[in-house]
């Protein structure tokens, strides 16, 4: 299948971020055919449906493959799945997880390939005290520490990013952090949030966000309030 005029723009890039964080490409043996499928697989929980859909959606409008959601037999877990073998020429430079340079070098691609990361593998976490949101957080998880996503993070955002260790049933595992800040707001808000499917997510960086805008807009604000 060849797809002429292929352009990346951020849809694509928020494909490829989500692809990135819950989805892999891999090899099948079909033994009734005689040949290596090479499949495309999301596997996501419940609360990512939103994530799932909106990952069809662009596989159908973008690539022209019709899938399902399907519920995995037996567990709490739903899955997108198709062939690829005719889209390998284009997909064989999304399959491992390192950030494409048209999205490294562009700050609108990198948004929404952020939101798709984000949407799969992020966590949005309100820090308070005495009762009052003072910070917020979003933490990226992955089993290994991303290098190129924490530099790119401070390079486009322009804030502070760092790694925290995490222990699971999985194991060891690593969160990429950084914080809503007024250096970043506006990226965040112009440039990652419209693509975030997530709505939990959404709303709390959303909230978030209002914060920080008022108190550029109001400068006598009490940092303390």
């Amino acid at each position: 299948m060849k797809m002429s005029g292929f352009k990346m723009d951020a849809e694509i890039a928020y494909f490829i971020g989500v692809l990135h964080s819950d989805g892999c490409i891999y090899r099948f043996n079909d033994k009734k055919r005689k040949r290596i499928q090479i499949r495309l697989n999301l596997t996501i929980g419940q609360k990512s449906l939103p994530m799932a859909s909106e990952f069809k959606r662009i596989l159908f409008k973008r690539f022209g493959r019709t899938v399902n959601i399907r519920k995995v037999p037996n567990k709490i877990s739903y899955m997108v799945q198709t062939s690829i073998n005719r889209l390998y020429w284009l997909f064989k430079q999304w399959e491992d997880k390192s950030i494409p340079f048209i999205i490294s070098n562009d700050s609108v691609l990198f948004g929404s390939y952020l939101a798709g990361i984000i949407d799969g593998d992020g966590y949005v976490k309100l820090k308070k005290r005495d009762g009052k949101t003072f910070a917020c957080q979003i933490k990226i998880s992955a089993g290994y520490i991303h290098y190129q996503l924490l530099e790119q993070i401070k390079f486009h955002l322009g804030c502070g990013a760092h790694i925290e260790k995490d222990v699971n049933k999985k194991g060891m595992g690593y969160s990429h952090c950084f914080l809503i800040s007024k250096k970043n707001y506006r990226y965040i808000q112009h440039l990652i949030l419209p693509y975030i499917k997530m709505p939990y997510k959404k709303e709390r960086i959303k909230e978030y966000i209002k914060k920080w805008a008022y108190r550029d807009s109001n400068p006598d604000f009490g940092h303390n309030q």
